[in-house]
């Protein structure tokens, strides 16, 4: 089985962070910046990931919701999407998450700082290695805040399939797992 992170950017023309894991392995087979929905979709496909954990507002509507409110209560600094490039964010993340749905990928909604927060850990590579997630060839991609935060997000996808490891932030609009 294979798992995804995806740093959504706003903007096609900025980066978004894609990250996989192959949970056989339990190794990093990929940690790239990609740019375009077609781009994405392309790379869903050709790892055949099976859950994907985007950093990104899962919401129909931009809106401020009861689970944003819900992770700021518990600490977590969430930027709601309700700011100019969040709505962007949220209408494209919506987009994508209807489509990779259809097609039976398992799409859910991360926050990578509140998951790393969460772990009790500093950094990335201390929660791959707890997890005994190989990442070697990788680690000079982790300077970059996209591909990091895109590792992150497939590491809650990873304990997501597990079934450990992960905690929930839930209200009536949605879910962040962390």
């Amino acid at each position: 089985m294979v798992v995804g992170g995806l740093d959504l950017a706003a903007y096609e023309y900025r980066c978004s962070g894609f990250a996989v894991i192959d949970e056989d392995s339990n190794s990093v087979e990929e940690l790239v910046c990609i740019y375009r929905d077609s781009e994405i979709i392309e790379n869903i496909d050709r790892f055949s990931i099976d859950v994907l954990a985007i950093d990104a507002p899962i919401a129909k509507v931009p809106r401020f919701r009861e689970v944003d409110r819900e992770a700021i209560r518990r600490g977590f600094r969430v930027m709601p999407p309700t700011f100019r490039h969040m709505k962007i964010l949220t209408v494209r993340a919506w987009r994508l998450y209807q489509f990779l749905s259809s097609i039976g990928v398992t799409v859910i909604e991360t926050h990578p700082r509140s998951a790393l927060k969460n772990s009790g850990l500093s950094t990335v590579d201390e929660v791959c290695r707890k997890l005994n997630v190989s990442m070697d060839r990788y680690i000079d991609r982790l300077k970059h805040k996209d591909l990091r935060d895109a590792l992150i997000s497939a590491l809650v996808a990873l304990c997501y399939r597990k079934k450990f490891c992960i905690e929930m932030i839930e209200a009536v609009d949605g879910v962040i797992y962390v």
